[in-house]
């Protein structure tokens, strides 16, 4: 049995960090959002006396071992339910990596649904469980859409997006992790303690609403990663979206990738075009 799943890159058009947390976490407040740039995992499974994953990609460079989130996910599924069984995934990767926007965690999240559609033995509670076991954006995109995230990312209140909206997403070649923004946000925030921050996390609800009815989020797009990650590509990338119309632009997740919110598909393409030619990645997308 073989099952094919799309894996959507997320961007985020509201994150704040509101503290941080004893087991060395932070809680954040963010408004997520699916758009068209995915991934493709082709998935199958046969019955066997023991349990082997084999994962290929298009990517030569990309792990196939249990340092993957696709793998682990696999790995995850089947222990929790006991399973034994050869399944094959082939990962079809077009999300650039480490750039901000999730592709690892919804690799893993499109791998526990492809499973579950296969063996059909967790129900959505238990998916989502394992999920956020797994990492912190993946519960996020295994329901995917639009909406607020709490707590570590783990925590969903799902909204439903009122009308079309039309992207630009473009990578430089300089990176930052993960842990590196979050050290640098802890350095200059006093890791949150003792009110050295205020989060803006009352505009969230402005945000959903305005999502919900069909509105312009354009003026209060946030992401306070932007106030410690100093790359070169982004403030470019930005100045290029700027000159072509792009209503806002914003880093998304802890970066480097950037995306703009254009009227129309056709001024977004023209964007791409220029930020190519600039020697960028980019991307036309769309909300999902």
């Amino acid at each position: 049995m073989t099952f094919i799943e799309k894996a959507y890159a997320k961007i985020n058009l509201f994150l704040d960090v509101i503290g941080r947390r004893k087991d060395g976490f932070h809680d954040i407040k963010s408004v997520m959002q699916s758009v068209s740039l995915c991934d493709t995992l082709t998935v199958s499974a046969e019955k066997a006396d023991r349990v082997e994953i084999i994962l290929t990609s298009n990517i030569n460079s990309l792990p196939t071992n249990n340092t993957n989130l696709v793998y682990r996910s696999a790995l995850a599924y089947m222990s929790k339910f006991s399973i034994l069984a050869k399944v094959d995934i082939y990962l079809e990767k077009n999300i650039p990596i480490g750039a901000g926007l999730g592709g690892g965690s919804s690799d893993a999240a499109a791998t526990l649904r492809a499973i579950n559609k296969i063996f059909g033995l967790a129900s959505e509670a238990e998916l989502i469980e394992l999920a956020a076991e797994i990492g912190s954006d993946v519960p996020f995109c295994l329901i995917g859409g639009s909406a607020i995230c709490t707590g570590r990312g783990e925590r969903i209140e799902k909204l439903k997006v009122g009308s079309l909206m039309h992207f630009v997403i473009a990578i430089g070649d300089d990176r930052i992790s993960t842990p590196e923004a979050y050290g640098r946000l802890d350095e200059k925030y006093g890791a949150f303690a003792d009110g050295k921050y205020k989060s803006r996390e009352e505009t969230i609800n402005i945000i959903a609403a305005r999502i919900e009815n069909g509105g312009n989020v354009s003026d209060l797009l946030y992401n306070i990663f932007e106030s410690v990650t100093e790359l070169e590509s982004i403030d470019k990338i930005k100045e290029i979206m700027a000159k072509n119309g792009a209503e806002s632009c914003l880093m998304s997740g802890s970066g480097p990738a950037v995306f703009g919110i254009f009227k129309n598909s056709s001024d977004a393409k023209i964007t791409q075009a220029m930020l190519t030619e600039a020697g960028f990645t980019a991307f036309v997308c769309h909300t999902v």
